[in-house]
């Protein structure tokens, strides 16, 4: 056991998820990751230049091609995607496709995918060989981000080592989800603001460079997760001239996230929501204003359901289903625990310390439920709608940190 402890778990991760990534990459099915057929229009919207798109229906103006899955398959049929891989892009058929569903998301998680498929069409491949490349850049951009993340941050290594190798995780970053950048670029800006909470003698000018664009490229991806800009909070005042240079420091990187946030909803404030959904959500909202008890009272009844603690259990860390898989995903978790539990570091954290990453986890989890509260709950719903597991594994190891002793 000694000569594996022995690796560094950054170098452990390249192995291990390479391996497991290119797997999932060729093997999981096409189109069989959550919303993938969505994200394959985005990311053809935006390799046709629409980094902001021209409307509720602008994505392929020219036909991505056929055949392809629109809900993806259920199985590998090996002779279905041998024949689509020698299908070419069609131009001459036209068609608009509505992907006002995903139309909001900000372009930086599509620009790699994107670009492979610019390349695509200029060399007329197959929209399916497109997919399968656009799968494996993004995967070799979510190894090397993570990889930078473990080998920076000072603490809970192995808590990010595994959390970057849940098969949930794998699973996202080896398809055309923006899943695959956004939780890289969360786990690396938590790893950079770490360092420089606990290594980093001073700050320095490079050091807020690198933060104002970190949380700006979070501002861009999926927006909700710029909070872990505030872990800036807990860098302490020594590291700073003086006490004011620490504030002004902390407004350098938090307003142009603000106005990039601000800017970027503005101009989609009616985009969202136009599509058909399953509540309406000026009802839930006018439900919620009257009376906020109702969404903490079904807030309470979804957490202590098991069966949607099953599913979030499930889709946190891998696809629900029968009771082995159950038992899987279960020790999964019992062994991130127990990791997180028995790392020591060299470190000091103080309670207070400890309690800002916790209220940011706290806050994206509780702005997560009310979202999908007012979006996709149906008033009389037993239980809050729409959420899944895997939108707080950008933010997972903020939540471990509470668990952190010293040697």
């Amino acid at each position: 056991m000694k000569k594996y402890l022995d690796y560094k778990p950054e170098k452990m991760f390249i192995a291990l998820a390479l391996i497991f990534g290119l797997i999932m990459t060729f093997f999981n099915p096409p189109f069989n990751v959550n919303d993938e057929n969505w994200h394959f229009y985005k990311s053809y919207d935006v390799s046709q230049g629409h980094l902001i798109p021209e409307s509720i229906l602008s994505s392929a103006q020219e036909t991505i091609g056929t055949p392809y899955w629109p809900e993806g398959p259920i199985y590998f049929n090996a002779d279905k995607i041998i024949y689509c891989l020698n299908q070419p892009f069609n131009f001459k058929q036209t068609s608009k496709l509505d992907i006002s569903n995903i139309a909001i998301y900000p372009p930086t998680p599509y620009l790699a995918s994107a670009f492979i498929l610019f390349l695509g069409r200029l060399f007329n491949s197959s929209p399916l060989f497109l997919m399968y490349m656009g799968r494996l850049i993004n995967l070799l951009i979510y190894i090397i981000i993570v990889y930078f993340a473990i080998k920076i941050i000072p603490i809970q290594k192995y808590v990010l080592l595994l959390v970057a190798l849940m098969p949930r995780t794998i699973l996202a970053a080896s398809s055309l989800s923006a899943d695959s950048f956004n939780i890289a670029i969360s786990l690396l800006t938590i790893s950079f603001i770490l360092n420089l909470v606990l290594i980093k003698p001073k700050i320095i000018k490079k050091d807020l460079f690198i933060s104002i664009s970190l949380i700006l490229v979070l501002s861009l991806s999926k927006q909700i997760y710029a909070l872990i800009s505030l872990l800036f909070l807990i860098i302490p005042k020594e590291k700073f001239k003086n006490p004011i240079r620490k504030t002004i420091s902390f407004l350098t990187i938090i307003i142009p996230s603000l106005v990039t946030l601000i800017t970027w909803n503005s101009l989609f404030k009616n985009l969202y929501g136009t599509r058909i959904a399953l509540s309406s959500q000026q009802d839930n909202l006018i439900l919620f204003l009257q009376d906020p008890s109702n969404f903490l009272f079904l807030l309470m009844k979804t957490l202590t359901s098991l069966k949607m603690l099953d599913f979030y259990m499930g889709t946190l860390i891998l696809a629900g289903g029968s009771q082995t898989i159950n038992f899987l995903f279960y020790s999964y978790i019992t062994i991130l625990v127990i990791v997180a539990v028995i790392a020591t570091s060299k470190y000091k954290l103080s309670f207070k310390t400890k309690f800002v990453p916790l209220s940011i986890f706290l806050t994206i989890f509780l702005i997560v439920f009310f979202f999908e509260f007012i979006t996709f709950t149906y008033p009389n719903s037993k239980f809050i709608e729409g959420v899944q597991g895997r939108y707080f594994i950008p933010v997972l190891p903020l939540f471990f940190l509470i668990s952190i002793t010293i040697n």
